[in-house]
């Protein structure tokens, strides 16, 4: 059997390599001779193969989110400890690996992409053959093996899926990320843990769909260049990699509410594992449904579904953000007074709330590698996943050395609640606050506004201002000084005042001074609609001031 499952996966290596939203440099050539500047090359013409690309998206996706689920709760019965943070801790080290290689090593993009797809296939087999092979053989020694191996490989799937998320638009997100959280419920519900199958089976398959997408997608894996001969070393580069040198080859960064979303998931990742691994009291009310964590995957991903398709254009992204925190900390706060009667009650409102946020963290994972650009993603969503599994793997540990405590009384269960809840309360005002979730999503909704333009009515399109650009005009249509045009930067970003002192190394009064005499000669008096000012501005709005 294991022979057999390793067949399909070399079988499949030549369709799956290079599987990114970033072709190769002829592609991009064709794709710009095409179309108009700052539209998405890779996304389908006809409403069949979108319709098509949604449905291998969500089935992918899923069966990817699925197989994680189970490998976390593969054991042997001769080894006692626990051994989910190998398999997350392999998959952060290795998708941060990706990030950096596959945006930070000039010259080699296109290959280095088809290298690690090929890594990824070879860890992909090597966990399908160890894992099933570990429970079989009672060896604590294979299935460390397939945890390694698998948690790598599930880390550089899950940056590929999140590519092809990356591709399409925001809509495209906001239906797929959902749909596949009900595909993982479902699958989790009808599979048993104890069927090896699913380790072979959900892994392939998800790799044969990413195959598929990409193929429909026209991605080119082959660079066709000799072996030792990288993209840049080509004697006459294409005039659209020539045009754009410099920013091809910037070291990527994220920027601070970006940054602050993956720390974010990172401790919503925490607190979640680490009370899911606590053990419940009582019995599972939702044993039918295959479990607390199946039933709350399908139940979330059906009404985001609902919210995203009923609402549309008028959906509020931050809505979803303002619902899960609340949700999280009413299943704390159960834990905090009543958890020895309402168990299963406080772990679905935990659960609940964190799904929640998790879909919405791959859909606003998307927005920020568009607003980057086309290979942006590979690093977004590589330190995406990395900081998600690191939080995962801490929150099983924190777990396992907290259970013995709280079993014989040395540390209540409410105070860990209590001081989760702390937690959550910080994060909901200091680090990412509601006003960050919403800039984070506007930029992805006003491009699809601007898609749905009739051709007959589509304008020449200028060429897109920058942020700092906005800010500088602004600046010079209100009459602010060099420095406050600094200071309108941050605010625009959505920063505050401590940020703004502490950046540009200023006292919080002289900051404040400049905030201050921003909207005197604005005529604005709220910072949100000092953003929204600023990225509606465009250069022909004359000198006048806004009238608020």
């Amino acid at each position: 059997m294991g022979n057999n499952a390793s067949a399909p996966s070399r079988r499949d290596t030549k369709r799956t390599k290079g599987c990114s939203p970033k072709p190769d440099e002829s592609v991009h050539t064709e794709v710009a001779a095409s179309d108009s500047e700052g539209s998405d090359s890779s996304k389908p013409a006809t409403p069949g193969r979108f319709s098509l690309d949604y449905l291998i998206v969500i089935v992918g996706f899923g069966l990817c989110r699925a197989w994680i689920v189970f490998s976390l709760s593969a054991s042997v019965a001769s080894l006692e400890s626990r051994t989910d943070w190998v398999f997350l801790v392999a998959g952060a080290v290795t998708a941060a690996l990706a990030a950096l290689v596959m945006t930070r090593i000039v010259g080699s993009l296109a290959r280095m992409h088809e290298r690690l797809t090929e890594i990824m296939l070879g860890m992909v087999a090597s966990s399908a053959l160890c894992v099933p092979a570990a429970v079989w053989l009672d060896s604590p020694s294979l299935l460390l093996l397939g945890l390694i191996t698998g948690g790598a490989a599930s880390g550089l799937l899950q940056v590929m899926w999140g590519e092809r998320f990356a591709a399409q638009d925001l809509y495209f997100s906001l239906a797929c990320a959902p749909a596949a959280a009900i595909v993982t419920g479902l699958v989790l519900a009808m599979s048993s843990e104890t069927n090896q199958l699913v380790f072979i089976a959900l892994p392939i398959i998800s790799v044969a769909l990413l195959a598929l997408e990409c193929k429909r997608c026209n991605i080119v894996w082959k660079t066709g260049l000799p072996e030792g001969q990288l993209e840049d070393d080509e004697p006459e580069p294409t005039a659209a990699a020539a045009a754009q040198p410099a920013a091809s080859r910037e070291r990527m960064r994220l920027d601070a509410m970006s940054a602050k979303l993956m720390i974010t998931i990172m401790v919503f990742s925490f607190l979640v594992r680490m009370f899911d691994a606590f053990p419940i009291v009582g019995d599972d009310p939702f044993d039918l449904f295959g479990g607390i964590g199946s039933f709350s995957l399908v139940l979330v991903g059906a009404i985001f579904l609902i919210i995203a398709f009923f609402i549309k254009d008028r959906m509020n992204i931050s809505l979803v953000y303002r619902l899960s925190l609340p949700i999280m900390i009413a299943g704390l706060i159960a834990i905090a007074l009543v958890f020895g009667q309402r168990a299963p009650l406080s772990v679905m409102l935990i659960a609940i709330g964190y799904e929640l946020f998790d879909i919405l963290s791959w859909v606003l994972f998307s927005e920020v590698a568009r607003r980057k650009g086309p290979d942006a993603a590979p690093y977004v969503f590589g330190i995406g996943v990395a900081y998600m599994f690191v939080g995962m793997a801490a929150g099983y540990l924190a777990s396992a050395v907290m259970s013995p405590l709280v079993q014989d009384g040395s540390l209540q269960l409410s105070a860990v609640a209590l001081v989760a809840i702390l937690c959550l309360v910080v994060i909901s005002f200091m680090v990412l606050p509601e006003s960050m979730v919403s800039s984070l999503s506007h930029l992805g909704t006003s491009k699809k506004q601007e898609k749905e333009k009739p051709a007959d009515q589509a304008e020449p399109q200028e060429p897109q201002l920058t942020l700092e650009q906005k800010c500088a005009g602004v600046a010079q249509q209100c009459g602010l000084t060099p420095r406050e045009n600094e200071v309108l930067e941050f605010l625009a970003r959505g920063r505050t005042l401590s940020i703004v002192a502490r950046d540009l190394h200023i006292a919080k009064n002289t900051a404040r001074t400049h905030i201050e005499k921003i909207y005197q000669k604005t005529g604005i008096h709220k910072q949100q609609d000092l953003i929204d000012f600023v990225e509606e501005w465009t250069a022909d709005e004359g000198d006048a001031a806004p009238q608020r």
